[in-house]
């Protein structure tokens, strides 16, 4: 009898055994035949960051994983239904559309956990759902546009081509199909970051994107990034259009800030004073001062301020580089010293200095003369563009020489900032150069004349013009009779004969014997 017992509890267990194990098996062969049915195939989707389960808002297409896990894990993939529900096998039916994915995946929980105890759940988002938005106004190609709901407005409006030059970038209207109305700031975005006021888009969307209006302007001058007019939108205040402005410069003075408005004529002006320190120092939001189109706020700039002045010194010097001054007390000995000095290879005779070169305006007479042949000009004229064409613009008026070897203090000048100091190596050459035998450079040997150049040079050649010789002096350009002044890098240039044929030497020879001839039968007739 006890075996008999025994033996019916074993049948029993066994019997249990392979029902509950059928049952799992066409369970999880149900299910995993939902999951096939619903799942469909995602989409290539770029996210600007993670989805925000307290932002993102569910609708139709959105397609959902939620994974309940006891003793076995059990998956499913349920795509948002057009009207807006989910069906959770063994559940039932969940109305989600319009809910955030936060508020969805408590109601999955609390609604799971009413059918099953001990259970754990898990409600994710797997895919985003694609919809319909129409985006008209002034636009280039107004139409309707699929778009995913991770997309912004201003998303949208690029695949409309986006708005033409004359449409609005601030004042952009966005209608939702609970007839709300939404004001869209794609400019704001782009110069700020700000997505406040470029939302996310929602099925069925309309944008519409209006022309400008050329009223709605107002601007910002001075010490701001980028200065100018701005479109207005509406409530806009004193810092957002310091904002879209790109921020202040690190040179502004908020001490003293003026906002020049309109009076009710729109015609006479009034200046508003304002003293903005406590709006960036302290957040004191009283003076965020509301602006109204036609607006115009100069921020002023601190004079001096950080500007970093500073010379710089190349060449021949120990450290040749850039130095920092101070105007008004460095002078040009403070910065061969700060410099090390001079290395023994330094020519000071043709050392120099250029000042930043800022004419007042142009030499008019110098441009109109550059324009014609040297031959078509007056003496005068020549003597002036000769003159012009010699000067080297900023190039200082300083005599190294007398300073560092004469000590004349009358040469140790102020520095002033962006003075370029240069310290040229000796050349220790002088070039001798036209109408002689063997033109090119020479050893420069002190004390020697031009004579001796010139003769070292080979001599005068057969065309030379020997009595126009010149001295070009290399530290001024200047063009002189040769002298004993003759120094490294100097140029002594022998100019050739100009060329004579005998016709025109003939020519002239008969123009002036005809001029006598006339002169006397004139002479001869008057005295008869």
């Amino acid at each position: 009898m006890r075996a008999k017992l025994i033996l019916s509890l074993l049948l029993l267990t066994s019997i249990y055994s392979l029902t509950f194990a059928q049952y799992r098996m066409e369970t999880l062969y149900r299910d995993t035949l939902i999951s096939r049915q619903t799942e469909l195939p995602a989409g290539e989707q770029t996210l600007e960051q993670a989805i925000d389960p307290k932002e993102y808002i569910i609708g139709p297409g959105d397609l959902l994983s939620i994974v309940l896990w006891d003793e076995f894990q059990t998956n499913y993939s349920l795509r948002v239904a057009p009207e807006g529900t989910i069906l959770i096998p063994g559940v039932g039916t969940l109305f989600v559309s319009g809910k955030r994915l936060e508020e969805v995946k408590l109601l999955v929980k609390e609604e799971v956990l009413k059918k099953y105890k001990n259970i754990e759940v898990t409600v994710s988002l797997l895919n985003l759902r694609k919809f319909k938005v129409s985006v008209t106004g002034a636009v280039v190609n107004p139409g309707v546009y699929s778009a995913y709901a991770n997309e912004r407005v201003s998303e949208i409006i690029q695949k409309a081509g986006r708005g033409l030059p004359n449409s609005t970038s601030r004042n952009i209207i966005l209608k939702r199909n609970d007839r709300s109305q939404k004001k869209i700031d794609i400019l704001r975005f782009l110069k700020t970051g700000n997505n406040e006021r470029n939302l996310y888009v929602l099925d069925g969307d309309i944008i519409y994107v209006p022309l400008k209006d050329t009223a709605m302007y107002y601007g910002i001058y001075g010490a701001v990034k980028d200065p100018g007019e701005y479109e207005y939108s509406e409530d806009d205040s004193l810092l957002d259009l310091i904002n879209l402005a790109g921020g202040l410069e690190p040179n502004a003075d908020l001490s003293s800030t003026e906002i020049v408005r309109f009076a009710s004529d729109n015609k006479n002006t009034r200046t508003l004073n304002e003293d903005l320190t406590s709006l960036f120092t302290a957040g004191n939001r009283e003076k965020n001062i509301p602006l109204i189109p036609g607006d115009r706020v100069f921020i002023r700039s601190v004079p001096d301020f950080k500007e970093k002045k500073q010379v710089g010194i190349n060449g021949e010097v120990l450290y040749p580089g850039i130095y920092a001054i101070e105007e008004g007390k460095t002078r040009l000995l403070d910065l061969i010293s700060l410099a090390g000095g001079f290395t023994e290879e330094a020519s000071i005779e043709e050392a120099e200095m250029i000042r930043e070169y800022i004419p007042a305006k142009p030499d008019l007479e110098y441009e109109r003369l550059k324009k014609i042949p040297v031959a078509d000009m007056k003496s005068y004229e020549y003597e002036y563009f000769k003159t012009k064409s010699r000067e080297r613009p900023g190039r200082a008026s300083i005599d190294f020489v007398k300073l560092f070897k004469g000590g004349d203090p009358e040469e140790n000048i102020l520095l002033i900032d962006k003075d370029e100091v240069f310290i040229p190596r000796k050349s220790l050459v002088v070039k001798v150069t036209g109408s002689v035998v063997n033109p090119g450079f020479l050893s420069y040997e002190p004390g020697k004349d031009y004579s001796y150049y010139i003769k070292k040079a080979g001599g005068f050649s057969w065309r030379a013009s020997t009595g126009k010789v010149k001295l070009i002096k290399s530290t001024t350009g200047e063009w002189k009779k040769p002298d004993r002044s003759i120094e490294p890098g100097d140029v002594i240039w022998v100019p050739e004969k100009p060329e004579k044929s005998f016709l025109s030497t003939f020519k002239d020879v008969m123009t002036v014997i005809s001029s006598a001839a006339t002169l006397y039968l004139v002479i001869n007739n008057a005295t008869k």
